[in-house]
């Protein structure tokens, strides 16, 4: 398969997962506010959004696993600065919130911020290394 269309085929599958992500969201708010059920349906309607996320990573790990040693080794190296970014992050905060009280923090932005993040983090990295190379 071409480059190009091996990009298309990971771009389409991913934004499907995502659709369905947008999908099983809305279901979930309007089940648990429409519906009155017990607890183990609530808590399955709940992470059922969970399952097309997975299906996302294992999309992107598909795709990563396709590029070329250049573009892992950079792919990498964004995951390794976004990890200890929230490592340091949620560490600092950890020792302030044993002196301060601190704003509670929601666990579910983990990971659009590391994903977001790894993004924003690997676009830095490419556009250094252009610069770098010209």
């Amino acid at each position: 398969m071409k480059k190009s269309n091996l990009e298309a085929f990971f771009l389409k599958r991913f934004m499907a997962a995502m659709l369905l992500f947008l999908i099983l969201i809305a279901v979930q708010s309007f089940s648990l506010e429409l519906l009155d059920m017990p607890v183990w349906p609530k808590v399955a309607v709940t992470v059922m959004p969970v399952l097309p996320l997975i299906w996302a990573f294992m999309i992107f790990r598909v795709r990563y696993r396709a590029l070329d040693e250049y573009m892992k080794a950079l792919t990498g190296e964004a995951f390794l600065w976004m990890i200890g970014i929230i490592c340091f992050t949620s560490f600092i905060y950890g020792m302030l919130a044993m002196k301060f009280v601190m704003p509670p923090v929601n666990l579910a932005l983990v990971l659009p911020v590391v994903f977001g993040g790894h993004g924003l983090i690997l676009a830095l990295l490419i556009w250094k290394d252009h610069e770098e190379s010209n």
